[in-house]
């Protein structure tokens, strides 16, 4: 980020329980924030991103949310250290409630009704490339690293990889990639689709705001509708007739639609208010 952007996001930054969030206009950004530990996350970290991204996607000032992480990386995953200084290791049934809570994570990102951009420098690894993946818009630095890294330390993949990664490019590719644990830099993430752009070391952050901004001017209504029409899975000509029955009325009688309509008839810019 440059520095006048820093100081902007600065004035209004909090940190809790290591996640920062600032705003800059109507974007929100948050950052992960585990530097010690490349920004792996624990289980208190993970609770307030997603308690937070909830509070967010509910926020009629907030067009967009960024992803990022501190000091050079994203975020490399679960904390395995806190895992191996436990007593002993957790049950199947202590495992499956906490991947309730790691899916609800995955839910929000995947359901919030604002666009979703990860900004993603150095190291996705884990459930870190998972959370990127789950964006719905991810730029890359040619230095950062995206990691499928389950495999190797006996793990399936986790926080939606297994939806999210074969969205992205396919389940032919998917599936090697996550058997073999790849690991892909910026550019070949973005030549295989895993990631939507590439921006230079350094300057991935100021990339996701300009997207994010870009949000700023059409109507929320439509893009919410549109991300909750492409997350239920519409694999059918039926279920896409039955989505748009449903959803297009919705944003035909939104105040919005007659604002757009109004400001199309008067040559004019549109101010839409999310109704």
């Amino acid at each position: 980020m440059t520095d006048a952007l820093a100081a902007q996001a600065g004035e209004d930054a909090v940190f809790e329980e290591g996640v920062g969030a600032a705003r800059i206009g109507t974007t929100a950004i948050l950052t992960l924030n585990n530097p010690g530990r490349r920004n792996a996350f624990y289980p208190e970290m993970r609770r307030t991103l997603t308690a937070t991204l909830k509070r967010l996607s509910a926020d009629p000032q907030v067009r967009a949310i960024i992803l990022t992480g501190a000091d050079g990386h994203f975020c490399t995953g679960a904390d395995l250290s806190r895992v191996a200084a436990r007593p002993a290791p957790p049950t199947a049934m202590e495992t499956r409630e906490n991947m309730k809570e790691v899916m609800e994570l995955f839910r929000i990102i995947t359901t919030a009704s604002k666009p979703v951009i990860a900004a993603v420098e150095g190291d996705a690894f884990g459930a870190g490339c998972s959370i990127a993946l789950a964006c719905d818009l991810v730029v890359a630095a040619p230095t950062s690293r995206f990691g499928m890294s389950f495999t190797r330390i006996g793990l399936v993949p986790d926080m939606g990889m297994l939806y999210s990664l074969v969205e992205r490019v396919g389940k032919t590719r998917a599936r090697r990639m996550m058997m073999l644990s790849s690991v892909s830099d910026g550019a070949e993430a973005v030549r295989i689709g895993m990631a939507d752009e590439l921006a230079e070391t350094g300057g991935v952050l100021d990339r996701a705001l300009e997207l994010a901004a870009a949000f700023a001017d059409p109507a929320p209504i439509p893009i919410a509708l549109i991300k909750s029409a492409l997350a239920s899975g519409i694999v059918s000509v039926e279920q896409m007739i039955a989505a748009e029955l449903d959803l297009v009325p919705l944003g035909a009688s939104s105040a919005d639609c007659r604002e757009g309509i109004a400001a199309f008839r008067e040559k004019r810019k549109p101010v839409f208010q999310g109704r």
